[in-house]
């Protein structure tokens, strides 16, 4: 049975394009619990929308952003990848590149990683995925900062609090994404094939 997170998280789902309209309108039609997890009015106003108009997609986003917390979802998805870096996922690029277009968004936080990521050749990128050895010295810095990125969150002294803005409580000294970039990249000295 589906529980209101879950719920919630699938909601989420259609408001970052991971599953479309259609989908979702199947997924509402097969679970009859939630009538009671999203509400009466909330739900009569999801199963009574015209999934085939051109605004559908617009008016059930609408609705979504009003009814869950996304900043809890950013969070988690955060959470996620980061860890995923960390346990040298085969999806390392992808995640990366993700990452990269989160810190674009505003994820400023992010800038270590998503730097190294954009600085680093397509070619030496695709060495990376036949060469295991190179992959976990590339890797390396990166799982470095994941670990660091992620102690704040733990600690609470990084938190999102909307879709691409966060709440930053770290010392500035421990912000040196932000004012020592050159420090950080200093490993990138010893990989110099890593630019190319």
């Amino acid at each position: 049975m589906l529980n209101k997170i879950d719920a919630h998280r699938f909601l989420h789902q259609l408001i970052t394009h991971q599953i479309s309209i259609h989908e979702f309108e199947r997924w509402l039609y097969s679970h009859n619990e939630l009538e009671d997890l999203l509400g009466r009015d909330e739900y009569l106003e999801f199963v009574s929308r015209d999934y085939q108009s051109k605004f559908a997609f617009q008016e059930t986003e609408k609705q979504i952003k009003n009814l869950i917390t996304v900043s809890f979802f950013v969070q988690e998805r955060m959470i996620v990848l980061l860890n995923r870096l960390i346990q040298s996922d085969q999806n390392f690029l992808v995640i990366m590149e993700k990452l990269y277009d989160d810190y674009c968004e505003g994820l400023t936080f992010l800038r270590y990683i998503a730097l190294y990521f954009v600085t680093t050749g397509e070619e030496y990128k695709e060495s990376l995925i036949n060469d295991p050895v190179k992959l976990e010295q590339y890797l390396a810095p990166v799982k470095d900062e994941a670990k660091r990125l992620l102690t704040f969150f733990e600690k609470d002294q990084l938190s999102i609090i909307g879709e691409n803005e966060f709440l930053d409580s770290r010392t500035e000294a421990d912000r040196i994404e932000l004012h020592s970039i050159n420090e950080m990249s200093a490993v990138n000295k010893k990989n110099p094939d890593a630019l190319r």
